[in-house]
């Protein structure tokens, strides 16, 4: 998969990261495959983050700039279940990773 190395301030919202953000400390701030926000990258310039990496449109779920939602539903379930895998390997059912993923399947404007 090819990715793109941009700086923070070129970055349209709804883009996925192809890489995590670490800052200084190598702490993450935003996992790979997250989609970027006005709000996140906000957050990525006061922390002094001046380049991420993101996957190019057509492999980031889009169809002529506009979101896919069938792709953006299976890419935040991917990143759920990843996030849950503890629970989901001892048996448990987590009542909050069904929230999430119903909140999450619901289409915004």
């Amino acid at each position: 998969m090819q990715t793109l190395a941009t700086t923070v301030d070129l970055i349209p919202d709804g883009i996925l990261l192809a890489q995590p953000v670490l800052d200084a400390h190598g702490q993450l701030l935003l996992p790979a495959g997250a989609p970027i926000t006005r709000s996140a990258l906000n957050s990525l310039q006061r922390r002094g983050v001046e380049t991420i990496f993101v996957n190019p449109p057509t492999e980031a779920g889009s169809d002529n700039g506009r979101a896919n939602p069938a792709a953006l539903q299976a890419d935040a379930e991917k990143r759920l279940l990843h996030l849950f895998r503890p629970a989901m390997k001892a048996g448990q059912l987590n009542p909050l990773f069904h929230l999430i993923l119903r909140y999450r399947s619901v289409e915004k404007p």
